[in-house]
């Protein structure tokens, strides 16, 4: 599914937003301290998603994420599709 069907989804099932007030900074903070477990493993295939700006979400990936972390792909997905960041910083790793 596309950015925006995905997020869809992603906001069916989270109960909060995230608090963070710039995701991809948090977003790469849980990587440093979280990137080698499942979750973490399923939040950098959504940033390469997002980062690559053509690929397609699994719906499954969904169910990977505690609530915290679901809000917070929730809003890099928003980000993304804002353009809140420019395309340099998705790919920066």
């Amino acid at each position: 599914m596309n950015a925006a069907a995905f997020l869809v989804v992603l906001r069916r099932r989270a109960r909060a937003t995230s608090p963070a007030r710039d995701p991809l900074a948090a977003a790469r903070r849980f990587l440093d301290e979280f990137g080698e477990t499942g979750e973490g493993q399923a939040l950098r295939r959504v940033i390469d998603t997002l980062a690559s700006g053509n690929g397609e979400f699994a719906e499954s990936e969904v169910w990977l994420f505690s609530a915290e972390t679901l809000a917070l792909v929730a809003a890099l997905v928003e980000a993304r599709i804002d353009a809140r960041y420019p395309d340099a910083e998705w790919r920066h790793k």
